[in-house]
């Protein structure tokens, strides 16, 4: 059998004309051409049928044919491609056996583990190869992605390093192993690596020149940066040193808009906030009038919030501000309201913002004459233009104090028994009923300002059954939902929110 069973593991590789065929058959099954490299299996197999190697791809060729097949999704290409997997799985395990010695054979085996979402046992065939080729980049490479997948950072960090260790030219495994290092708490360390790559490259070098790669490298070291504790005793060492790198980087960086968000979280951290108010405006002239985040952040430079509450701001998703996170006091909200609505306001700086105008609702007070008008020109404006997410939208509105924090925080009423009793869920009620009552007599608002599209009543109905909804009166919105559907049967939206109410 040995003179049929060339090994490479045991010093006696295949024949020239063999050699080349499984170079072809590995060349294949990366390409996905996996008829030709069951070909070229088959032909070295009809010579050799217990060479390991081969035996390990053809079965790993087996393996993503089934991949494939089980892609068209019908019951019987499932049971096909189950029953593929199963010969594929004993053929890789005939050949390692044939071949222990080969890490070709153990580096198919954790590939076939790793296709099966078996993780941890891939990680340990890819060790077990690498003890048989402990150079090998493309198995390190592999068991690599594994161990960050499973969240194995140490092992990952191990890992990067001997590839680091192996190819230090190539920039892609200085930044590997960095990112590795970062992970694995450890920034101060992970900027010492980007340094020590920096000193690598010849004055001129394109890493020092203007292009997109360039700015994200020099952005991704400024947050390692600003990780960092540095020497200081307020512990903001890190962040004075991130602010001050951001002026060094500025003549490279592409993503002005990541700079200047960047900027603005260090200015509000360190207090200044001055310098954070002209940044916000540079970014609402850049066009980011629409998102909250820097909003909220012009809100606390506004209000020179303590550095806990610019974090947890800046931390907010979705329509979340300042104005949303806790309650204001009467010098507070007047500032906010003279800096929103003044007549040198955002509001006139930016009159189509839709963004602008609805924070400026979220900081009047909701027992005010002026929320009540605000609110009535929004919702009239939403439901002309037919916004089915006006419902959603109002809902943020909801706002009650939290108990859990002594009135320090506010938090949204979700509860249907809250949102019954809540004010501004009330006056929506009003408006919205007197809204369907004179589009339904005559045709327009209760403002009378001219005459309003035909579907204007019908997105008023839409949206006093989302009301219902909101305060679990089903019957009351299904009845509603039903005459928005006999009015436009076409609209997907009505079927979806009448799917809601029926499952609640």
């Amino acid at each position: 059998m040995s003179s049929d069973n060339p090994q490479s593991g045991q010093g006696r590789p295949l024949p020239r004309k063999e050699a080349d065929l499984f170079k072809n058959v590995v060349k294949f099954y990366e390409n996905k051409n996996y008829k030709k490299g069951m070909k070229n299996a088959d032909q070295i197999l009809k010579r050799f049928p217990n060479h390991g190697e081969t035996l390990c791809m053809k079965g790993l060729i087996l393996n993503g044919m089934a991949s494939a097949k089980g892609a068209a999704g019908s019951k019987d290409k499932r049971e096909e491609e189950e029953e593929t997997k199963k010969e594929a799985v004993e053929l890789v395990k005939r050949g390692l056996m044939m071949d222990m010695r080969s890490h070709v054979c153990w580096h198919v085996y954790g590939l076939l583990h790793r296709s099966s979402q078996n993780y941890a046992e891939a990680i340990k065939a890819y060790k077990q190869a690498l003890r048989i080729d402990e150079e090998n980049l493309q198995i390190l490479r592999d068991m690599s992605l594994l161990q960050i997948q499973m969240r194995d950072l140490i092992g990952f960090k191990e890992t990067r390093l001997r590839i680091l260790t192996l190819r230090p030219n190539s920039k892609v495994h200085w930044l590997s192993y960095a990112l590795s290092v970062h992970v694995n708490g450890d920034p101060d360390a992970a900027v010492g690596i980007l340094d020590s790559y920096f000193g690598t490259l010849e004055e001129g070098c394109v890493e020092f020149e203007k292009n997109f790669e360039s700015s994200e490298l020099a952005l991704y070291k400024n947050q390692l940066l600003s990780e960092t504790k540095g020497e200081d005793e307020d512990g903001l060492g890190g962040v004075r040193k991130a602010l001050e790198h951001l002026d060094e980087i500025e003549k490279v960086i592409v993503d002005q808009t990541g700079w200047l968000k960047a900027k603005l979280s260090y200015q509000l951290q360190l207090g200044n906030f001055d310098d954070a108010k002209d940044t916000a405006m540079k970014l609402f002239e850049r066009g980011l009038t629409e998102e909250h985040r820097v909003h909220g952040a012009y809100m606390c430079a506004l209000l020179k919030c303590d550095r806990e509450t610019c974090l947890e701001v800046e931390k907010m998703k979705g329509t979340g501000t300042l104005a949303t996170l806790r309650p204001f006091s009467e010098e507070e909200r007047s500032v906010l309201l003279d800096a929103y609505g003044s007549k040198d306001g955002l509001s006139k700086l930016y009159p189509r913002s839709n963004g602008i105008k609805r924070i400026y609702i979220t900081i009047l007070p909701t027992n005010s004459d002026e929320f009540k008008s605000a609110i009535d020109k929004y919702c009239q404006k939403q439901i002309t233009k037919g916004v089915p997410s006006l419902g959603a939208d109002l809902s943020s509105l909801y706002l009650m104090e939290d108990s859990r924090s002594n009135g320090s925080r506010l938090m949204l009423a979700t509860d249907p028994l809250d949102v019954n009793v809540h004010p501004v869920h009330a006056l929506l009620v009003d408006l919205i009923e007197a809204y369907i009552t004179s589009l339904s007599s005559n045709n327009s608002f209760p403002s009378g300002e001219g005459e309003s599209p035909p579907s204007a009543l019908l997105w008023a109905w839409y949206l006093r059954s989302i009301l219902h909804e909101q305060v679990a009166e089903y019957a009351q919105g299904i009845t509603l939902i039903n005459k928005c559907i006999e009015h436009t049967p076409t609209a997907v939206d009505f079927y979806e929110l009448k799917a809601r109410l029926l499952e609640a």
